[in-house]
C-alpha cells in the first residue's frame, strides 16, 4: 500500500478517536453541571479545548493528503491495473469516513446541549445576582470601627 494512503488513513483514524473523546468529554461534563462542581466544569472545558486544538492541528495534514489520495485512488481503481489491495483501501477509507460523519454529528448534537446548559446557567446566575443585589443593603458588611485603636502608653 502507498505510504501516503496509509498516512492519510492514520490521520483520519486519529481524527475519529479525538472526536469520540470530545463527545465523551461533553457527556462527562454534564455530571459536573448537575453537581454544580465549578472546578470540575473548568477542568472539563479545558480538556475539551485541548481536544479541539488537537483536531485543528490535524486538519492541515488531512487536507494536504486528501487531494493526493483521492486522485491516486481514482486513477488506480479505474485503470487496468486495479487490484484487491486498492479495493481494501477504499473499503477501509469509506468505513472510517462514515464513522467520522457519525462522530461529527454526535459532537455537534452534544455541543448544542452543552451550549444550552451554559445559557441556562448564565440566566440562573443573572437571576441570583439580581436577587442578591436587591438585598445588598440589608446584608451589607457592618461598618468598620470608625474610632482609632487606643494608643498604648509605654512606661519607662
Amino acid at each position: 500500500m502507498n505510504p501516503e494512503l496509509e498516512t492519510y488513513l492514520a490521520l483520519l483514524e486519529r481524527l475519529l478517536s479525538l472526536l469520540r473523546l470530545l463527545a465523551q468529554e461533553f457527556v462527562d461534563c454534564r455530571k459536573e453541571f448537575v453537581a454544580l462542581d465549578l472546578e470540575g466544569m473548568y477542568r472539563r472545558i479545558a480538556e475539551q479545548e485541548e481536544l479541539c486544538r488537537q483536531i485543528q492541528r490535524l486538519q492541515p495534514a488531512i487536507l494536504a493528503l486528501q487531494q493526493t489520495c483521492a486522485l491516486r485512488i481514482g486513477v488506480e481503481n479505474h485503470g487496468p491495473a486495479s487490484n484487491p489491495e486498492n479495493a481494501g483501501w477504499t473499503s477501509r477509507l469509506t468505513s472510517v469516513m462514515q464513522e467520522i460523519g457519525k462522530a461529527q454529528a454526535e459532537v455537534g448534537r452534544l455541543n448544542q446541549i452543552h451550549a444550552a446548559y451554559l445559557r441556562r446557567s448564565r440566566r440562573t446566575i443573572n437571576i441570583l445576582m439580581n436577587f442578591v443585589g436587591s438585598y445588598a443593603i440589608t446584608y451589607a458588611r457592618p461598618a468598620e470601627n470608625i474610632l482609632p485603636a487606643p494608643a498604648t502608653v509605654e512606661k519607662g
